[in-house]
């Protein structure tokens, strides 16, 4: 480097033997650049490309090289900045730029290595060439992403189920986490995400453009390779328009009408070769079965068990000793006909009752879970099995269920009773399932049993058939089903709610409807399609009149003033119990029902602002 001193400037030795080195090498280039081409050419103005200004200093017009055999070994000398382009005269010759006067000397950078090879320069030819190259980048490192359609809440994953093009909900575990997943059937969620978010080809895949920088060099003899494709692209046309497959539609009415005809519900979105359609069917498996004739269990699934209609129930479905009454299926509750009976453990003291152990009443594969919360701070399971193609059964209210169903039970109880199709589980007739001590650990527990070869009639049958009301078209008497003695032991457990047994009663199913008067159910839309009764008007055991879904359910006992069969009830009357009483007319030939309510004695006419339900 240069030393400043008060008396002089003195130049370092050192400096002036490499600058001297410098020199003499870049002697030797343009000797043997002269040589070769045979003279220097006259001066040209050399310029950034689109006439852009250096921002340094004057810029050290750069020298075009030819290529040598062999490059000698010289020392890299870095210098400003500059640019060198062909000549505009359109020579094939490159015009090269003598080094004009030299400048003042200023400090110079750090000479390279003096082994290190002077850069080759291709032989030029009358068009350029320009490499872009992309500027280095930094790779974020990969977090983890909540999958497609994957939610926290219920709502959120509803929501997505109806932009996916599916219905309903399931919960599912990714990476240790449980989510709420769109779409209540795996198989059409995948089939929707895997039409919707396919894997990217390379073609596909859309990069966001990254800061590049443009190296402009000589024009070379080198080929052009080109990005296009070498054979001549075949035009593309049209695919030929195909018929959608059966049941499938391009609106969701459609659909739904469809799976009427078919004999399911619902409807789902899917992909076929592209194009989008609304089939029939919310459940996949029923419309794959339905849509070939196959039949299906009451549960919508494939039946891939065998076809039998006369098999009975060889293990007991508890302990019959811990149980105080049975109250038969179809009786009155909470506006609706039950399809279930009711099992009323003994009392412990404290008004608890006693834990009771459930098992599987014949060979039988479990179908669905659901495991929800009470509206008394409990949560419980409701559990289905299917025995045959035609014999089905349910528990509701289980406090706790055996491992190999928790393996595959919802981990989160739901708000709803709605259950989760679970992988075909075997359990052998007398299997232990769970422990139920009744809802809330203190009401009672449930059991029903459906036999699709079985048809219950209602004084609207097509309400029931168009709702695909499974449950209550197929409900039979639990007990009927039993070998003896189980069957007898179980018929002399009926009795009431109250924990009473009563003789003689009849084992009823939900067909409790009597055409031209009230007694059944009752709703609160003309509209055929599946809904819950609001009111529910029946017999309990023990000549008990009940009148559920109004304000409550209120119980009349036969001897009571205005005690009267409802079967009977075919124009007007008035209920009168606990406080309470009904206004009741019986209109348009049966099929609807006037219905006002009140606290103290009863009017002697149908009050103004009666409610209407109808069959």
């Amino acid at each position: 480097m240069w030393k400043s001193a008060k008396r002089g400037v003195k130049r370092d030795p050192r400096l002036v033997g490499g600058l001297a080195t410098v020199v003499l090498a870049t002697a030797l280039i343009v000797i043997a650049a002269c040589a070769e081409n045979g003279g220097i050419a006259g001066p040209t103005e050399s310029a950034r490309p689109g006439g852009d200004e250096s921002p340094s200093a004057t810029a050290v017009p750069a020298t075009e090289l030819p290529r040598p055999t062999e490059s000698p070994k010289v020392a890299a000398l870095p210098t400003p900045t500059a640019t060198s382009s062909p000549s505009s005269s359109g020579a094939g010759s490159p015009i090269a730029t003598p080094t004009p006067s030299p400048a003042p000397l200023a400090p110079l950078p750090t000479v390279a290595p003096v082994d290190t090879p002077v850069p080759t320069v291709p032989p030029q030819s009358s068009s350029s060439a320009t490499i872009t190259l992309p500027m280095a980048t930094s790779t974020p490192t990969p977090t983890a992403t909540i999958p497609p359609y994957h939610y926290a809440t219920r709502a959120e994953a509803e929501a997505g189920a109806i932009k996916l093009g599916c219905s309903g909900w399931n919960q599912a575990k990714v990476d240790g986490t449980t989510y709420f997943r769109a779409c209540a059937s795996g198989a059409s969620f995948e089939s929707l995400v895997s039409a919707t978010i396919k894997p990217a080809s390379d073609a596909q895949i859309a990069i966001t453009p990254s800061p590049t920088t443009t190296i402009s060099l000589p024009p070379t003899s080198t080929p052009t390779i080109s990005a296009q494709p070498t054979s001549t692209p075949v035009p593309q046309t049209a695919a030929p328009a195909h018929a959608p497959p059966p049941y499938h539609y391009a609106t969701r009415a459609e659909a739904e009408a469809g799976a009427e005809e078919l004999g399911c519900s619902g409807f789902n979105g899917v992909r076929v070769e592209g194009t989008f359609y609304y089939r029939a069917c919310g459940s996949d498996e029923s419309y794959e079965l339905l849509a070939s004739g196959a039949p299906i269990t009451l549960s919508g699934a494939p039946c891939k068990l065998e076809s039998d209609a006369t098999v009975r129930f060889s293990a007991t479905l508890t302990d019959l000793t811990q149980i105080a009454s049975i109250v038969p299926a179809g009786s009155p509750s909470g506006g609706v006909i039950k399809p279930h009976s009711y099992l009323h453990n003994k009392d412990l003291p404290g008004g608890k009752n006693v834990r009771v152990p459930v098992y599987a009443v014949a060979d039988s594969v479990l179908t669905s879970v659901a495991y929800y919360d009470t509206s008394v701070g409990t949560s419980e399971y409701l559990i289905f099995f299917d025995v045959t193609c035609e014999i089905s059964y349910k528990f509701d209210h289980i406090m706790s269920v055996a491992p190999k169903i928790l393996a595959v039970a919802p981990e989160i109880p739901s708000d709803t009773s709605e259950g989760n199709r679970t992988p075909a589980i075997t359990f052998k007739a007398g299997e232990l399932i769970g422990y139920a001590n009744g809802a809330g650990g203190q009401g009672a527990w449930d059991f029903g049993v459906y036999d699709t070869t079985y048809t219950n009639q209602f004084a609207n049958q097509e309400r029931y058939v168009k709702g695909n009301m499974g449950q209550l078209l197929h409900t039979v008497c639990p007990y009927d089903y039993f070998t003896e003695p189980l069957k007898s032991q179980m018929y002399a457990l009926l009795g009431t709610h109250d924990q009473r047994l009563v003789p003689d009663v009849e084992c009823t199913t939900t067909q409790r409807d009597v055409p031209g008067a009230v007694a059944g159910a009752w709703f609160d839309t003309q509209v055929l399609e599946f809904s819950d009764a609001k009111v529910a008007i029946a017999m309990l055991p023990g000549d008990i009149v009940a009148i559920t879904g109004i304000g409550g359910d209120v119980r009349i006992s036969k001897g009571q003033p205005t005690w009267l069969d409802p079967g009977l009830l075919t124009t007007t009357h008035c209920y009168s119990g606990s406080g309470r009483w009904f206004f009741i007319e019986i209109q348009a030939d049966g099929m609807e029902m006037a219905i006002a309510d009140g606290s103290g004695g009863c009017p002697g006419a149908l009050p103004a602002g009666a409610t209407v339900y109808y069959r």
